[in-house]
């Protein structure tokens, strides 16, 4: 079981989640940096395109995690694996029910207890608690989302605040940018 090319894939996607998620976490602060910098150098169109460049790579990233979480989980179903279960027990699901398995994960990402604690679901699909491996791997991508949500929420927070306020300074006439 364990020399299955799907199971070395979902170890590998597991690990590079972790990795980014950390490195999202703990070194975006150089980047962030970077862009507190130009926003107190002064506020125009290039800095606000910077800062919006820098959070589309995370959007992408997420996207391209997002996908490749859902094609593992296909690639695991087509060896054999179960990995899913419905009402009525262990089940198969195809591209739209374990996209939207996936997409269920990252809305808890997103919204932590909140659709935990009102039992929101977008699917019946739900993970195969036998499969303990499979559980461990959806709360991997599950915490990846929430970790990277953090960081982008606090940081683009943090970025619009000050831009508001060089912006209110620059209107007012009392500017005068770091040297």
């Amino acid at each position: 079981m364990i020399f299955r090319p799907s199971i070395w894939i979902c170890l590998a996607l597991a690990v590079a989640m972790m990795t980014y998620a950390t490195a999202t976490w703990f070194l975006h602060d150089s980047k962030h940096r970077d862009l507190d910098a130009w926003v107190d150098y002064g506020f125009s169109r290039e800095t606000l395109r910077h800062a919006l460049l820098y959070y589309r790579f995370m959007a992408l990233s997420s996207i391209m995690f997002y996908v490749l979480f859902t094609v593992s989980c296909l690639l695991l179903q087509s060896e054999g694996t179960v990995i899913f279960k419905d009402e009525t027990g262990p089940t198969i699901a195809g591209p739209i029910g374990t996209s939207m398995f996936a997409l269920d994960l990252v809305l808890r990402g997103a919204f932590f207890d909140f659709m935990q604690h009102f039992d929101l679901r977008l699917t019946t699909v739900q993970m195969n608690r036998k499969q303990f491996w499979f559980v461990w791997y959806a709360f991997v991508f599950r915490m990846y989302y929430g970790l990277i949500l953090l960081r982008v929420l606090a940081s683009f927070a943090w970025i619009w605040t000050k831009i508001r306020l060089v912006r209110q300074r620059q209107a007012k006439g009392d500017y005068i940018p770091p040297r």
